[in-house]
């Protein structure tokens, strides 16, 4: 199984080189905007702001929280897009080999969940480290909820790539751009029917209390979606089994 974690890893290799440079403009461009925060042209601005009543001190703080999220986004986005893999797997024909390997199906399989722990284990590992860093050079938003936010987008980035790697599997070789479009759209419609009442109230405050929501449980209950994560890969993990015993010879 080691070596088909390691084939997986290998189709990702353009994802990684992508992954590499992200996360060196990432910490170049946010410890630039955090010290330009601090003491360069948009601390000059901000104040600016302030005394003219155009935005208020938490108005900011908010908004340099965001941007703050954004890059740490980024890293973890760079290596979500799992369905290369079989598509890779489609071009070179492993199909056509996977069949005859002295593995079984369950552990094919279990090599597909592994690497995605593995991509989404490094970029966390890698935004901690960068998160730790800012956490140094500002008081715009603590480590602490950092790492919430890190946590909560590892997990959100882990459903998704769970249900692409079951609707690959389902659908089979080319219809990877499908897994791609319906995973994400099972997420909002999952997410908006079981808290439609609370988006109905949110909406009906105004949209920054919308917004204010959410931030606030992706930075203090990250358990929630890391625990829905853990869940939703082990539930899949069996549905892909059960249909890669299904369907012979696609894994």
């Amino acid at each position: 199984m080691k070596g088909l974690v390691l084939k997986d890893l290998m189709c990702l290799r353009k994802q990684l080189i992508i992954f590499g440079y992200v996360v060196v403009g990432v910490l170049v461009l946010s410890v630039m905007f955090v010290l330009s925060a601090r003491f360069g042209n948009i601390a000059m601005a901000n104040q600016a702001m302030v005394a003219t009543e155009d935005l208020s001190a938490s108005d900011i703080a908010d908004l340099s929280t965001n941007v703050l999220i954004l890059f740490m986004l980024l890293p973890l986005a760079t290596v979500g897009d799992f369905a290369n893999v079989f598509t890779e797997d489609g071009k070179a024909g492993f199909f056509n080999v996977s069949s005859i390997l002295p593995v079984s199906i369950k552990n094919r399989v279990l090599a597909k969940y592994v690497t995605i722990f593995a991509m989404f284990g490094i970029g966390a590992f890698i935004d901690i480290i960068i998160a730790f860093v800012l956490s140094m050079l500002t008081d715009i938003i603590s480590f602490t909820d950092f790492l919430g936010i890190i946590t909560s987008a590892t997990s959100v980035m882990a459903i998704y790539s769970a249900l692409v790697i079951v609707f690959c599997f389902l659908f089979g070789y080319g219809k990877e751009d499908y897994a791609r479009l319906i995973s994400p759209f099972l997420m909002l419609v999952t997410a908006i029917s079981l808290n439609f009442s609370n988006i109905r109230k949110s909406i009906t405050a105004g949209d920054i209390e919308l917004i204010n929501r959410c931030m606030n449980f992706i930075k203090h209950k990250s358990y929630v979606l890391l625990l829905i994560a853990v869940f939703v890969m082990v539930v899949s993990y069996f549905v892909s089994v059960r249909i890669a015993e299904r369907k012979r010879g696609i894994v």
